[in-house]
């Protein structure tokens, strides 16, 4: 994946009590039929879970798309997914394409100390305790089969002793290995592994605090591993097994602090990835004011290193040489990445209800000459929706149609299916949804749309119909967490023995899936 692709819009919600009818991206779209009788249907989902499309790509590639997931609903507002990192150890150390990804500017008390360590002899300057980096793991135990526990507890020991899942000691004990886990969904063996891998750099079980050196792929370690913790909602120890590194700033992360391993190389050995994986971690953890410091200080960051290159200096600053198309394609880079972070900091602002900065930032992005026009208006229309401003949402939708310019697509019918829904027109919506699946007919997200339309017009089981139909059609991506709560829920409204299809569901949950977010199984056996 690369910087290029345009980000997506995620919204999390804390909230999973709350009953109003969403979009497809979870956006509440019908406020005025909130009420205390209303059945506690799960928010949608964004999108479908995505294909590695090259298999020699970095392990953490795969996983980046998913590093977003909280306890709340992803609320995609319409734009494709791009966290990315871009490091390959196949490039020439020290290229143009290392100087370019890994440039950063340092806070004035980290830049004085790498001056002072580089100009100190060998051996004779050491940096205050506080100016290193000493992450460690915290658990104690490698993490069990939790989809495999609640089988044994609901199913019976016979069922969960047919389970076959990958695990840490299946695999190969390095980056191969542990890509293997992420593509098989081995999510906590993966995590697993990583406490492993640790350990060859002395960051491992009870390390924290210990210094330590760093390098890429001990950083792309504790990149992938955090991100893997929020993917299954462990939280509160990403949020402590991340408070080491802080904000990626201190001299320890930087090249220029290993002279002896990367010559003159400089920059930062962090990713950037890393860097918004950080920033965004508190507001899992229902943090987003601390999230929002941290996005905007990245954010200050990257428009001073555009000011910079546009100034004629290097990222950094400083005086440098460098070739016109390598300027533009830094320049480049870095508006990439001012966008990702904008996106970031939506995503916050929506947790906050803050519409004001959401819709703001949302139309600076539309004014971007690089982004694409029609996709970011429907984006907004989205949040209109949100809001309440219907006729605003249909503009907006209005001018992303005459952008496009072609014949009615899916993006188009789900638009409109969204202004149905916001006037309570669920008939209609659904029609519109069901066009929209014939264009993608594996598109699980909209057919749970289908589903929640078809209840709130009275048709219980033919909502069902649909939810399941959406399993069998596409187990493996129809097993999502917001439609099987969905379906456990609608279950539950149907009979007294939904208690039985929910354990068929975790039959197939325990036959498809490696790991499930303990929400699914909660709800499962509850």
């Amino acid at each position: 994946m690369s910087e290029s692709e345009t980000p997506v819009l995620s919204q999390y919600f804390s909230d999973s009590e709350n009953k109003a009818i969403v979009d497809q991206e979870g956006n509440q779209v019908a406020n005025n039929i909130n009420s205390k009788e209303e059945p506690n249907v799960c928010r949608l989902f964004s999108k479908t879970p995505s294909v590695l499309k090259d298999p020699t790509a970095a392990f953490f590639d795969s996983i980046g798309t998913s590093a977003s997931a909280n306890t709340g609903i992803i609320n995609d507002l319409g734009l494709s997914n791009a966290i990315e990192d871009n490091y390959n150890a196949r490039l020439a150390s020290g290229s143009e394409i290392d100087r370019r990804r890994d440039a950063w500017i340092p806070t004035e008390r980290t830049r004085q100390c790498l001056i002072a360590y580089a100009t100190a002899a060998a051996g004779t300057y050491f940096p205050e305790r506080d100016q290193l980096t000493m992450p460690g793991v915290i658990l104690e135990e490698e993490l069990g089969d939790c989809v495999g526990d609640a089988v044994s507890m609901c199913l019976g020991e016979a069922e969960a002793s047919q389970r076959r899942i990958l695990t840490a000691n299946d695999v190969t004990q390095d980056e191969r290995g542990l890509r293997e886990l992420v593509q098989a969904g081995s999510y906590r063996a993966a995590i697993n592994l990583t406490a492993r891998l640790l350990n060859i750099y002395g960051q491992g079980k009870g390390r924290s605090g210990f210094a330590s050196k760093h390098s890429p792929r001990s950083l792309q370690l504790w990149f992938t591993r955090i991100a893997l913790l929020i993917k299954i909602k462990s939280y509160s120890i990403a949020e402590t097994e991340a408070e080491q590194f802080g904000e990626l700033d201190k001299p320890d992360l930087f090249y220029q602090f290993y002279p002896e391993m990367y010559g003159g190389r400089s920059g930062s050995i962090a990713s950037f990835s890393f860097r918004l994986l950080l920033g965004e971690l508190p507001m899992h953890c229902s943090k987003t004011k601390e999230s929002l410091t941290k996005l905007f200080n990245l954010l200050a960051t990257i428009k001073q290193i555009l000011k910079n290159l546009r100034g004629e200096l290097c990222e950094d600053g400083t005086p440098a040489e460098i070739s016109a198309a390598d300027r533009a394609d830094s320049i480049k880079l870095w508006s990439c990445r001012e966008s990702r972070i904008m996106h970031s900091i939506i995503n916050c602002a929506l947790v906050q209800k803050d519409y004001e900065l959401a819709t703001n930032l949302l139309e600076q992005l539309c004014d971007r000459d690089e982004t694409p026009q029609d996709s970011l208006l429907s984006a907004l229309g989205r949040l209109y929706l949100q809001m309440g401003d219907v006729s605003a949402a249909e503009m907006c939708f209005n001018k992303a149609r005459s952008l496009r310019n072609t014949p009615e697509n899916f993006r188009e019918l789900v638009d409109r299916g969204l202004i149905a829904v916001a006037q309570n027109a669920f008939t209609e919506a659904y029609l519109f949804f069901e066009k929209a699946s014939e264009l993608q007919p594996n598109n699980v997200m909209v057919l749970n749309n289908m589903g929640v339309c078809l209840l709130y017009s009275g048709q219980l089981k033919e909502a069902i119909g649909v939810l399941e139909s959406g399993i069998t059609l596409n187990p493996v991506q129809g097993l999502h967490e917001s439609l099987v709560l969905n379906l456990c829920t609608l279950y539950d409204m149907e009979s007294s023995k939904g208690r039985l299809k929910k354990f068929a569901l975790l039959r197939q949950i325990s036959r498809y899936h490696a790991d499930a977010p303990t929400t699914i199984l909660e709800k499962l056996y509850g």
